[in-house]
């Protein structure tokens, strides 16, 4: 079944999530929102990954939500984010991704994260503050 992991990013930590959980996952494809804008009528399943500032996911990502809930609701479908406030991820999921998509979603993870200004500099580790076992039990709901 081919997989389509979309996501929004902007220190990164989403994008780096998001090719974890694809080297996870065969017949998948990565596709960041903000350069390339897919036919998801190619996919059976769905990821859609995205960070969060201010309590709200990433506009690109919110707004191919709302153009695309009808035909999203026909997919297999997953969500996470990348917040840095574990305590806030019931508020974010719940105030960002509607009702419906909610209860027909196969798994809502969040993956961790950091601050904007707490992203890791080029040549250290990108990971730092994701939480891959996280990803990895996300993956298996996918296979």
């Amino acid at each position: 079944m081919a997989v389509l992991v979309l996501y929004a990013t902007k220190s990164g930590a989403t994008e780096q999530c998001a090719k974890v959980l694809s080297a996870e996952l065969s017949d998948c494809t990565l596709c960041n929102i903000a350069v390339d804008k897919p036919d998801i009528e190619s996919f059976d399943q769905i990821i859609l990954g995205a960070g969060v500032r201010d309590g709200k996911i990433y506009k690109p990502i919110r707004d191919f939500i709302k153009k695309n809930q009808t035909e999203l609701l026909k997919k297999s479908m997953g969500y996470y984010i990348c917040n840095e406030k574990p305590k806030k991820t019931e508020e974010i999921i719940e105030d960002n991704i509607p009702v419906d998509l909610k209860k027909a979603a196969i798994c809502i993870e969040s993956f961790g994260g950091y601050k904007a200004y707490a992203a890791p500099k080029e040549g250290t580790d990108q990971l730092k503050g994701i939480f891959i076992d996280r990803i990895k039990v996300f993956s298996e709901k996918f296979k």
